[in-house]
């Protein structure tokens, strides 16, 4: 399991994209990220089923949060990431990224899934 992740600016206009951890470790790596750039919220995007309902991955999601929370004061806030792979895809072709190879494409897609649903966030 990889976790994407993206950040906004500081004045929470734009997201951008940042990178692809694997799972492992990832707690201590996200954690470092928010200590370097200043984070004020961290956002976990749920991979709820289409129904709406939570399935293995979301329940893994939520095992993942219980965990980042022990770690961090910082608050975290869990968002229905359906449809932001679809969207990812979308921007990344129209961006031309089209020639990655297929293991590197994943975790690039991870990042910008957690940018499109950043960017839903932020903006009003």
């Amino acid at each position: 399991m990889r976790i994407g992740v993206a950040i906004s600016d500081p004045t929470q206009t734009i997201s951008s994209p940042l990178e692809s951890l694997p799972r492992k470790n990832a707690i201590s790596k996200i954690n470092k990220i928010c200590c370097v750039r200043n984070v004020v919220l961290i956002l976990v995007g749920m991979p709820y089923l289409l129904s709406g309902e939570s399935g293995t991955q979301a329940n893994l999601t939520k095992q993942f949060i219980k965990e980042l929370k022990m770690t961090t004061d910082i608050p975290i806030q869990p968002v229905d990431e359906r449809m932001s792979t679809i969207e990812a895809k979308s921007r990344l072709k129209e961006a031309g990224h089209k020639n990655i190879s297929k293991s590197r494409r994943k975790g690039i897609i991870d990042s910008a899934s957690a940018a499109v649903f950043l960017d839903e966030y932020i903006q009003p």
